[in-house]
């Protein structure tokens, strides 16, 4: 009978903890543009289309190292605005970011470049470590 006790208060605890994260919690950008101490990779200027696709291709493959470009897919919060460009700048920040942000990881064949402003936009973040 006391392990039944004991184990159902356990369980309304995780409950209201649970519920209370949940109803209480805001979004927030996880990214550090809020602190002015961000900096990003992103599409150069420069740079075609054929050359982006290239750099989503091997950035989102596992040759690239990086393995998880979902949020660029239909309905992901990246998706939009679907163009190229933005795709790409999201998946080069992702790896740019996981490989230690150094200027070399935002080449990307001349590619890239390093910017202080951050780029997210509505519900697509673009991370800053």
């Amino acid at each position: 009978m006391v392990t039944k006790l004991m184990s159902l208060s356990l369980t309304l605890i995780f409950v209201l903890l649970v519920s209370t994260v949940s109803v209480n919690s805001t979004p927030r950008n996880l990214s550090q543009a809020a602190e002015n101490k961000g900096v990003w990779c992103i599409a150069g200027d420069k740079a075609t289309d054929k050359q982006l696709q290239a750099n989503i291709d091997w950035v989102c493959s596992d040759e690239g190292g990086f393995r998880d470009c979902g949020a660029l897919n239909s309905g992901g919060p990246c998706f939009e605005p679907n163009t190229v460009r933005d795709h790409a700048s999201f998946a080069m920040n992702l790896y740019y970011q996981n490989l230690g942000a150094t200027k070399e990881q935002c080449n990307f064949h001349n590619t890239g470049i390093e910017v202080s402003t951050d780029p997210s936009h509505g519900s697509c973040i673009f991370v800053s470590y």
